[in-house]
């Protein structure tokens, strides 16, 4: 790990492409035995923008998906707010795709993510990443639990729509589900509306 990694300060910073998207710098804090951090830490990180309506409902539920090298899982976007990170020392060419309805709708935003970043994604936000390390372990904090009755409130868009403009690694070397490979092209998404999230 780099000093880097090491050596930051909890901040935040505003995602300008995607309204309400925040991006965390996490302090590890690494030794001879390894590395500690407070991946998430609701007294300190409201003050830096995270929004406090994340917990209004009262429902939490974190879920860890582990993929190796070259997987890419995306895009999703689901009726609730998620606080994603990486979990263990992989990373991740993270990408997000706005589809709700306004003029920021298909606008994106890429960042490299590892340990000692976490990201916020509003609701309505589409979802994806491609591991760069031999594995990953991805962490979702979000706000409602998933149950198969909402999934006609997700929205999906294609990874490889070259509207979007999304730098992928080695797009041809890609590990991709069947369903992520359906997924329409921006040009056929319906933008989401406020009652639908």
């Amino acid at each position: 790990m780099t000093e880097e990694f090491f050596g930051k300060t909890l901040a935040s910073r505003e995602i300008e492409a995607i309204p309400g998207m925040l991006e965390f710098d996490i302090p590890v804090h690494g030794d001879n035995r390894g590395w500690f951090k407070e991946n998430f830490q609701k007294e300190k990180m409201l003050p830096l923008g995270f929004p406090e309506s994340f917990f209004t409902e009262g429902k939490l539920q974190n879920n860890v998906s582990f993929s190796r090298k070259n997987v890419l899982r995306g895009l999703h976007a689901e009726p609730w707010d998620k606080y994603i990170s990486v979990a263990d020392s992989g990373r991740v060419l993270g990408s997000w795709v706005d589809l709700r309805e306004g003029a920021s709708f298909g606008q994106v935003y890429q960042t490299v993510i590892d340990a000692s970043k976490g990201i916020f994604v509003p609701r309505g936000v589409a979802n994806g990443f491609q591991v760069l390390s031999d594995t990953v372990s991805y962490s979702y904090l979000v706000n409602d639990y998933w149950a198969l009755d909402l999934k006609p409130k997700y929205a999906f868009v294609n990874y490889a729509d070259p509207a979007l403009g999304i730098s992928w690694e080695n797009l041809d070397e890609v590990e991709v589900s069947e369903a992520d490979k359906k997924h329409p092209m921006l040009k056929d998404v319906k933008p989401l509306t406020e009652d639908l999230l």
